[in-house]
């Protein structure tokens, strides 16, 4: 299975995005993937899931996860999810636990809108409300640095050494939005969330390009219709836009000749589709 790729000054993402087929994003890198909506068996050793809602074409590969990771002995993975997902998605996999006679090993993380969740050292990331037909959030990861408190730039080295010795920090911390990814949702999402603008990547959910289905057919089903990305074209800050989540009633030929005909100067440049090579 061909999959798309994107990668952006050194931090790759992989995977396939098809509107009520399957959406999966994996970064490899970080350890973790945005939804589980298809099954791949090669990306099993991912060890977090960052799941937006429960609609099937995102998270039904989550039950055949846990359990190849349980049947392979891999350490516990985490599933993060929206709070009200988390007991209706623990009874799931019991039950798939028990059709399988097999203990499954998971650890479900139901998460609060803005909750802080580290990922790695150097990293963490919050889940933020999203705007879809059932309950749902979209993510944001960040990428941290420590840098000198402005009250000790003016300081010697000795008198910075003096001040550490006696406990004291002399750096704190700077959050930077790194990638955002949507799930489904409304393009409020974006209007309503200053890092979700801000962030250098923006995985953005936009279903529909064109007549085919009209900004009011999108909203009705909690969805994204380019041309409300092209009307709020001045709110995106991101240094790089990709779409994901297209209808399959596009051919990818069809993706590619209405962006190029229908994105406006302000994003061209930073707007790319994600779809597999040669599509």
């Amino acid at each position: 299975m061909l999959t798309a790729s994107f990668e952006y000054k050194g931090t790759k993402f992989e995977g396939l995005s098809e509107g009520g087929i399957r959406t999966s994003i994996i970064c490899p890198s970080l350890d973790f993937m945005f939804d589980f909506g298809f099954i791949n068996p090669d990306k099993i050793h991912i060890g977090k899931i960052l799941l937006s809602h429960a609609h099937l074409d995102h998270s039904c590969g989550i039950p055949y996860y846990v359990s190849q990771r349980s049947l392979r002995k891999l350490p516990v993975p985490k599933v993060y999810l929206p709070k009200a997902l988390e007991p209706k998605m623990s009874q799931i996999l019991k039950l798939y636990s028990e059709i399988e006679d097999f203990d499954y090993q998971c650890e479900l993380i139901g998460l609060d809108f803005g909750d802080r969740v580290e990922l790695k050292p150097g990293y963490f990331f919050k889940p933020w409300e999203s705007f879809h037909r059932v309950p749902s959030q979209g993510y944001t990861v960040y990428e941290t640095k420590r840098k000198l408190k402005k009250e000790w730039t003016s300081l010697s080295s000795e008198e910075i050494r003096n001040k550490k010795d006696l406990g004291e920090d002399p750096t704190e911390e700077i959050s930077v939005p790194l990638v955002s990814f949507s799930g489904d949702t409304k393009i409020e999402y974006v209007l309503e969330n200053e890092d979700v603008r801000k962030s250098k990547i923006l995985f953005m959910e936009c279903t529909y390009y064109c007549d085919k289905r009209d900004v009011n057919r999108a909203r009705e089903w909690g969805h994204t219709h380019f041309d409300e990305i092209v009307a709020h074209a001045s709110a995106f800050e991101n240094e790089a836009i990709v779409l994901i989540h297209p209808s399959k009633r596009y051919s990818y030929r069809e993706l590619n000749d209405l962006l190029r005909k229908k994105v406006p100067p302000i994003l061209k440049d930073r707007v790319s589709l994600f779809l597999p090579p040669k599509s």
